[in-house]
């Protein structure tokens, strides 16, 4: 052991976050390190015996510090005593990028990583080599966090890669290209949004790459077939220059592994413009939106395929060219079961639903963007984009409405065919301007959408209704054709003025103009031609609403060395038209709110309170029906007003990097006025009709805590321990058949996660969760619910003998209570073996088996305002694959095995 205590020679004060690290002195291999702790303090076990070592201690400003040593059975510990540091103007400790480089440095407001001190094993990803660094974390879906805060974009020298999803980078460069790693808070968000309080500002992580990786190229083919025609192939290209990157990939599966990224589904098929009210990722980085799969969810058996490139070009004068485009298709064969329960007094009804059908998408996007500085105080970016996509989908359903005494009430097969077509286009501007008056800023941003989505939905449902004497039967053959257009324009100034060392005043503008059509079209077939040629005025529509939002935003801001304080008023005035052109109707809305805001932060503790406004959607006012379920009409209320959110949160980190350590904590408080409930009636055929309605009293709670440590008894051993939780509470009022009634909505999800390395050749994770839930009223006509679910997930990965991988997956899921039909337990086994051969283990050959048990499903339950659904999907079952990969690169490589790294390619 080593220990010592590190203070400034002239202060005499302590230096925490010092690095200390300890080499081999014959080879400078490193051995291991370690950073000093808030009292300058530093301890350094597990070192070899009989070795000569050399301790070199840096910080960042001051003369390195270097000594020779060696420990034995006798003398098995050296205390340095004080080590007292000197101020280095000249900031020595860039020499050691020659000499020997310390594994972390902190400068400023920037961790850096040193690459070549965190081994990998070969085709290692840089997403690997994350997971190896103190304090990051690395999630199954690749969202990543540092020190518990999220990681936004992901750099490779200072340069877009695929825009700004980070797995494009983590899953797709390896690991050995790296030279260094920085992590920074993300300064462009803080500077489009000078307001958003520090703990939702995302950090940045940047990849340097070694400077011979700069002038060279690399890549990987890979090709698989299997059992049950299941197959998957790909490739990717880059090649990185001074000046330019270039990157082409493409794609092809049928193993439900996702087709597309999170940043491209947020802008295909207009759901940025419409809302998205669900979006979910599963383990495997599959990604469902409002209901609609893009691959890899398990909705259904879905096939996908994709293609693009990507360029970085810095010009001549200095500015940073992003070119990128990407297409994308995907094809979903879907049957799902689905069983909505709900209680209403002492009756209980039960809405059972069969889906079969194919659901296909093809989108493609073309983005450019524009970076740099004009000169030394300013800084201008231009980011436009435009999407084209269309789908298709065919589905069947069944549904049944069932009553408490098992008697069917009503039924309907519906059979859908729709085509939609969907086209964006949308840009963002920023001008930052810096003076020579240290702390004053100008910011001047515009963000730019204008959509059009069209869609064509045909319904032919033949509906029965078993009244008490008779049944009553029902057909509906319609064509509802939609047409949606959307425009967003929105102007923001921020100017910043200092008014002594702690004291700034803020004024900021913004004005935002949305233009909104939205035109329902409704047609009967005709019997004689067999067209939908009969117009239907009652289901048609054609709102057109304009909306402007002016905003001024005077504040001030306070800081010290340990309290930054902002508060700020913001007076908002709102201007909303209506005009409902088939109904010959116009109505103006006219609202005026002065909104506090209050930002705070001290340390690691950050308080933010703000409000914010938010007009009901022009599918919620639409005045006619939406009949296309003829068992659930849906309709709109043109007198909705404007909802308020109050919202309050608290954010907590700490970070003990000696001991590897943190812990983080979020909550979250927000008050909903003029909240937009849905009134429903409950018929007694089971049928239902909603209409939106306004309430008060609605808010809801969200807490969230994780907790970390790593262990590294010696530099070949690691252990990680964690654990952590999920609270959502929320309190909403709901409206069934004219019982009025609050809901109290509570879930509790607790977990615990380990893992230990030992020397990359045993690998094991193991995880457990548990959840908690249920939903209690205010008016006994309403019955108490109660839920509960398990999950557990062990991974082993053992990289022996010599070039042989084996790796094994069980991943357990538990959901007590399903409805009858749906399978409420599965345990799901995945295996698989790799050799790797040829000139550094360029060469992979993989035998892999997918759902051993064959018992694969998706199961889950979710709450809703009086009752339960349950949901089962059929997901891929049992199959075998064997996949060659070809690493093309001239580096040695990296790890193979584990989770996310088969083949990913987003």
């Amino acid at each position: 052991t080593l220990k010592g205590k590190i203070v400034d020679t002239a202060a005499k004060q302590p230096l925490a976050l010092a690095t200390v690290t300890i080499f081999k002195a014959a080879d400078t291999a490193l051995i291991t390190y370690r950073l000093s702790n808030p009292d300058g303090e530093f301890r350094v076990p597990s070192l070899p015996f009989n070795t000569e070592c050399r301790v070199v201690i840096s910080f960042s400003g001051y003369a390195v510090y270097r000594k020779t040593f060696t420990l034995t059975q006798a003398e098995p510990q050296l205390d340095l005593a004080t080590i007292a540091m000197t101020r280095d103007a000249a900031s020595l400790d860039e020499v050691l990028v020659i000499a020997e480089r310390p594994p972390v440095s902190v400068r400023k407001d920037t961790i850096e990583f040193n690459a070549e001190s965190f081994k990998t094993l070969p085709a290692a990803f840089v997403e690997d080599l994350l997971k190896k660094l103190p304090g990051v974390e690395v999630a199954s879906d690749g969202s990543i966090r540092v020190n518990g805060k999220k990681v936004s974009r992901i750099m490779v020298d200072g340069k877009e890669f695929f825009g700004n999803d980070p797995t494009m980078a983590t899953r797709n460069l390896p690991a050995n290209i790296i030279d260094k790693i920085q992590v920074s808070q993300d300064k462009e968000e803080k500077d489009l949004n000078p307001d958003k309080p520090e703990s939702e500002i995302g950090q940045v992580i940047n990849l340097k790459l070694k400077k011979a990786i700069k002038k060279g190229w690399f890549g990987k083919v890979y090709a698989g077939g299997g059992t049950e025609s299941k197959y998957e192939a790909g490739g990717i290209l880059n090649l990185f220059r001074d000046t330019m990157q270039v990157s082409i990939l493409g794609f092809g599966n049928n193993i439900n592994k996702a087709g597309f990224s999170m940043n491209d589904v947020r802008s295909l098929g207009g759901f940025d413009r419409s809302g998205i009210n669900s979006i979910w990722m599963n383990q495997n980085g599959g990604l469902n939106v409002n209901g609609i799969s893009f691959g890899g969810m398990g909705e259904g058996i879905v096939t996908s395929a994709g293609g693009g490139f990507n360029m970085n070009h810095v010009l001549k004068n200095g500015l940073t060219l992003n070119t990128q485009y990407f297409y994308g298709q995907s094809k979903s064969n879907i049957e799902a079961i689905n069983n909505r329960q709900q209680f209403i007094g002492d009756s209980v009804l039960d809405t059972r639903t069969n889906r079969r059908g194919i659901n296909e998408n093809q989108n493609n996007r073309i983005a450019f963007s524009l970076r740099g500085k004009l000169d030394s105080l300013t800084r201008i970016e231009f980011k436009p984009s435009f999407t084209i996509g269309d789908q298709e989908n065919a589905m069947l359903t069944d549904v049944k409405n069932i009553g408490n005494r098992t008697k069917t009430l009503s039924a309907s097969d519906n059979n859908l065919r729709a085509e939609l077509e969907d086209l964006n286009y949308n840009h963002s501007f920023m001008y930052l301007r810096s003076y020579r008056k240290k702390g004053r800023s100008l910011n001047i941003t515009n963000n730019f959408n204008f959509g059009r989505n069209e869609n064509d939905q045909f319904n032919i449902a033949n509906n029965e209704y078993y009244n008490i004497s008779d049944t009553v039967r029902t057909t509906l053959d319609q064509l509802r054709n939609r047409d949606q257009q959307n425009l967003s324009n929105t102007v923001n100034i921020n100017y910043t003025e200092p008014i002594s060392k702690e004291w700034s005043l803020r004024l900021g503008g913004s004005s935002n103009f949305v233009r909104s059509n939205d035109a329902i079209s409704t047609f009967l077939r005709d019997m004689g031609s067999g067209k939908y040629e009969e117009y239907v005025d009652i289901l048609s529509s054609d709102i057109k609403r304009s909306s402007w939002r002016n905003t001024i935003s005077p504040g001030i801001n306070w800081k010290n060395k340990s309290w930054n304080i902002t508060a700020t008023a913001n007076l908002q005035f709102l201007n909303i038209s209506n005009d409902f052109r088939k109904q010959n109707l116009k109505a103006n809305q006219d609202y005026r709110y002065l909104l506090p805001g209050l930002n705070i932060n001290y340390k690691q503790l950050y308080l933010n309170y703000s409000a914010n406004i938010v007009p009901p959607s022009v599918t919620d006012i639409q005045p006619v029906p939406d009949n296309t379920n003829p068992l659930n009409i849906v309709y709109g209320n043109p007198d909705l007003k404007p909802t308020t959110n109050h919202s309050l949160s608290v954010n907590f980190f700490k970070s003990v990097p000696a001991t590897s350590f943190f812990i983080s904590h979020y909550s979250s408080v927000n008050l909903i006025q003029n909240a937009i409930i849905r009134n429903r009636t409950v018929n007694a055929d089971g049928s239902q009709i909603s209409i939106p309605q306004n309430v008060n009293g609605n808010f809801n709670l969200y807490s969230n805590l994780h907790v970390t440590r790593q262990f590294k008894l010696n530099p070949k051993f690691q252990f990680t321990a964690g654990m952590g939780y999920n609270v959502d509470f929320s309190r909403n009022y709901l409206i069934v058949n004219k019982r009025e009634s609050y809901s109290e909505n509570f879930n509790v999800r607790p977990a615990i996660n380990a893992g230990l390395n030992w020397k990359d050749k045993i690998e094991w994770n193991i995880n457990h969760s548990r959840g908690f839930g249920g939903t209690s009223y205010s008016n006994p006509a309403f019955s108490k619910l109660s839920y509960q679910s398990y999950g557990f997930n062990s991974e082993l990965v053992v990289r022996w003998p010599k070039h042989i991988v084996w790796e094994t997956n069980i991943n357990y899921r538990n959901n007590p209570g399903l409805a009858n039909g749906i399978q409420q337990e599965v345990t799901i086994w995945n295996a698989g073996v790799t050799a790797l051969f040829l000139k550094d283990d360029r060469g992979q050959l993989k035998l892999s088996v997918f759902d051993l048990l064959d018992q694969n499903i998706q199961a889950y339950r979710t709450s809703f305002d009086n009752g339960f659904t349950d949901s089962q999907t059929s997901v891929l079952r049992q199959f075998w694959m064997l996949t060659f990969t070809y690493n093309i690169r001239n580096f040695k490589g990296g790890k193979v095995g584990g989770s996310q790294r088969n083949f990913f390619f987003f």
